[in-house]
Formats: C-alpha cells, sequence, structure tokens
C-alpha cells in the first residue's frame, strides 16, 4: 500500500518545504518528460519555477528513474516515469482554483515493493527514511485539519483565520477542510 500525506500549502509553505528537501539531493521530474529533459535540482529556488501541477521528486542516488516512452494519446511521444521499480515520490501542488479556494494537493510514495523479481526487499530503506523526514517535517511545523487527514502549512492556516482563505478538498464534488482548533 502507498504512503500518502494530503496537503494544503501556499507559496511560503511549499518554499519551506522545498528548504528542506534541499540537501536531499533530489530532483524534479514533470509528469510528463519531454525527450532530453534535464531535471533541476528540487530546492529553495526551484520552487519559483514550478509551472505543472503535479511533480515527482526523484532520489536518483539511490537508483535509475525509469521511464517508458507514451505511445498513445496527447502525450505521445513525450516520457512517463514508472512508479514502481523508481525511487519517486509524486508531488501534487495545492493551487488555488477559479473561486480562490485553495484545493489540496499531497504527496505519495510507493515504498514497499517493487517489480524486481529478484529482489524480495522492495524499495531503498532511505526513500522511506526520506518521505519519514517529510512527515515528521509535517508533524512539527504542519497544522492537523478538521475533519482530520489534512495537513496545513502554517501560513495557509494563517490565511485561513485572518483572512477567509477556504480549503478544498480535491474532486469534483470536494468538501471543505478547516484548521483544527
Amino acid at each position: 500500500m502507498a504512503a500518502t500525506l494530503r496537503t494544503f500549502m501556499l507559496p511560503e509553505d511549499e518554499r519551506a518545504l522545498f528548504r528542506v528537501l534541499g540537501p536531499r539531493e533530489l530532483t524534479l521530474y514533470p509528469e510528463l518528460i519531454p525527450p532530453g529533459y534535464a531535471p533541476p535540482r528540487a530546492d529553495e529556488e526551484t520552487v519559483g519555477r514550478l509551472d505543472a501541477p503535479a511533480w515527482y521528486l526523484a532520489a536518483e542516488r539511490l537508483g535509475p528513474v525509469i521511464v517508458h516512452p507514451v505511445k498513445r494519446g496527447p502525450g505521445k511521444g513525450m516520457l512517463e516515469i514508472e512508479e514502481i521499480p523508481s525511487p519517486v515520490i509524486h508531488y501534487q501542488r495545492s493551487l488555488p482554483n477559479e473561486r480562490g479556494e485553495l484545493v489540496g494537493g499531497g504527496l505519495w510514495a510507493e515504498l514497499e515493493i517493487t517489480d524486481d523479481p529478484g529482489s524480495r526487499l522492495g524499495k531503498p530503506r532511505a526513500l522511506r527514511a526520506l518521505f519519514d523526514d517529510i512527515q515528521r517535517f509535517f508533524r512539527k511545523s504542519f497544522r492537523r485539519s478538521e475533519p482530520k487527514g489534512w495537513w496545513i502549512g502554517p501560513r495557509a492556516a494563517a490565511a485561513v483565520r485572518r483572512e477567509g482563505l477556504v480549503l478544498r478538498e480535491p474532486g469534483h464534488r470536494g468538501r471543505t477542510v478547516g484548521v483544527w482548533r
């Protein structure tokens, strides 16, 4: 089963997350990768240049990022990451919708299994340690939600209280989420 952290982050909260990720030597890949793409480092300076709603955080020092070409559809000719064998964490950004509400995002990683038939150990332990470090960062600096299940960045929580920012779950009929206490 995949490990998931659901979040609401304003750009300042996102910058703080990437400040924590900077020393970990991660690289960023979009969901659809153009051939010849050179991935940038995941650090605080890169956050301002993120233009897509979802990215992969790749720990390439733990193993290669496996890609395959998209053969049909609108992304034909692009490359797509295979999540199971690759040491990656999928990162969905929290972005405002057309009504000005902040729609939730999150991080997702498969930490237990791999499709390598010779390995019974699964993913590298360092990938789990990285995901656990991110979760500790959320526990330390983020706020919990009401109803529970979401981590709310400190700037987003302050905006909810001071400016009336609405936090909304993703999806067609996403319900609103509040800050706990």
